[in-house]
């Protein structure tokens, strides 16, 4: 199989301030460069493009999308959406997915498995990680996701090489043997997959920090301050977030035999958030607050 590289960008800041894009501020050429500059087969919005929180546009910011769409595929170049939380507020979401009716260049993948340029992409929308992990049974290469923070654990049971979610948080990591890339406010983020017959590099951008990722070759980091670097590698937390992870899903193995509140209690003494257990493990067993 080819080399096949997918660039990802998540809850597109439509409108935000851009140091050197005409006028200042985020349009779609902010995101044509990256584009251009990177030269996927595939390009990745794993939610919120439509609409976003950290846009600041003012203007019908699905119509900037499906124009950034349309662009892309007119260079022969393939899209892959999922619908994040955001997507609909406006009501305005079913045009995106017309657009994909329209255009064999353009798959809006919510709830669906596709194959595209060779890599199987799994599409999870927001509040489905639950249901998707539990009934999962083909294994696929990339799940698109725009998952919230205390819903991602359920992504790592997922049959797949590599994990791409939206909605909050920037990280670059591998986390319980999967890939994982975490973005924000794109285009201040956003990541380079090079695909074949699994994920052989990883580029992933901040600002001006950038990391690589390579299978068995650790990260290697330029342009990034230490607590950055941290951040975007471990995460915000005490504990860093691929341990976090580890820890949850050892945990939901060892309450099949029992033993629920004593390994409950466990995880709250690791600074593990409550509503990360809860989401993961379900709240019976779990001491109240007060008792806390």
């Amino acid at each position: 199989m080819p080399k096949t590289r997918a660039l990802a960008f998540s809850d597109l800041a439509w409108g935000t301030r851009e140091k050197g894009s005409p006028g200042g501020r985020v349009g779609i050429g902010s995101f044509l460069r990256p584009v251009e500059e990177t030269d996927p087969a595939v390009v990745v919005f794993a939610g919120d493009a439509a609409y976003d929180r950290c846009s600041r546009s003012g203007l019908d910011e699905t119509e900037l999308f499906l124009g950034l769409l349309g662009e892309i595929a007119s260079g022969g170049r393939h899209c892959v959406v999922v619908e994040g939380n955001n997507d609909d507020t406006m009501g305005t979401y079913a045009r995106v997915r017309e657009a994909a009716e329209e255009n064999s260049y353009i798959h809006e993948i919510s709830g669906e498995v596709r194959d595209v340029r060779g890599i199987r992409f799994l599409g999870v929308p927001t509040g489905r990680e639950r249901r998707m992990a539990r009934s999962a049974e083909e294994p696929v290469d990339i799940v698109v996701a725009h998952a919230p923070l205390a819903n991602r654990v359920w992504l790592f049971d997922l049959p797949a090489a590599c994990v791409v979610t939206g909605h909050y948080g920037m990280m670059a990591s591998v986390v319980a043997g999967k890939a994982y890339l975490a973005l924000d406010c794109s285009p201040a983020s956003y990541a380079v997959i090079d695909w074949e017959v699994g994920w052989q590099r990883i580029e992933y951008v901040a600002g001006s920090c950038r990391i690589d990722l390579r299978p068995g070759a650790g990260i290697a980091a330029t342009g990034c301050d230490p607590a950055l670097l941290r951040d975007l590698t471990e995460g915000r937390g005490s504990l860093p977030y691929p341990d976090e992870v580890d820890a949850l899903r050892r945990a939901k193995r060892e309450i099949a035999t029992g033993r629920r509140e004593e390994v409950f209690e466990r995880l709250l003494a690791m600074e593990i958030k409550k509503t990360h257990i809860e989401r993961y493990l379900g709240r019976r067993g779990l001491p109240s607050r007060r008792a806390r």
